[in-house]
């Protein structure tokens, strides 16, 4: 009776054991386990040169071509001779408008000298009339006229240093090739001296 029981024991043992095992082997990986096969695989790979043009220069064979590619070089040389084109007119363009820069500047500070000659010659003419009029002030309105006769004779020089600077500015301008009608345009029109007064060198 006892050796039935053992031979039924063992019947149930092996299927239950059998199952486990199979559990065991069909059992998905762990990440620990991926993680070890995968650092296992790259380690026994070969580290594979990375190819650059400094090894297609020195392969041998001839795997670097030099010859020229027909119409290359033409299309180069035109292409050099259109950037120098290109950068020739953009230089032209820089200098005209320096140049235009230039001639306004120097028509602007004629403009405010004139102006300004025209101011204080309004106000001599104002401190004159004062004068002659039997204003009780005449010590003061007469010191008055003498300063404004020193800033008029000073503001007569800085009409002319402005004049001479657009005449030195388009002798400059013709030396630099600048056509005489780009200059005529950017000279414009200069004002004329107004006097008012006459001036002691009149």
């Amino acid at each position: 009776m006892s050796m039935i029981r053992v031979i039924l024991l063992v019947l149930l043992l092996v299927p239950a054991w059998s199952f486990a095992q199979e559990s065991e082997e069909t059992k998905p990986p762990s990440l620990a386990e991926l993680a070890r096969r995968e650092r296992e695989r790259r380690a026994g790979l070969k580290e594979v040169p990375v190819i650059t043009n400094a090894h297609m220069g020195r392969a041998a064979g001839g795997l670097v071509s030099s010859a020229a590619v027909p119409g290359a070089e033409t299309g180069a040389k035109e292409g050099e001779e259109g950037a120098e084109a290109e950068a020739a007119d953009s230089e032209n363009a820089e200098s005209e408008t320096d140049w235009e820069g230039e001639f306004g500047e120097a028509r602007l500070n004629l403009k405010n000298a004139v102006n300004r000659d025209l101011v204080l010659q309004l106000k001599m003419n104002d401190l004159r009339n004062e004068y002659l009029s039997g204003s009780n002030n005449k010590g003061r309105v007469q010191q008055q006229l003498l300063e404004t006769q020193q800033e008029i004779e000073k503001n007569s020089q800085d009409v002319k240093t402005a004049r001479t600077a657009i005449d030195a500015l388009q002798g400059d301008a013709q030396e630099k090739g600048v056509s005489d009608d780009q200059i005529t345009d950017m000279v414009g029109e200069l004002p004329k001296d107004t006097y008012i007064t006459r001036r002691p060198d009149q």
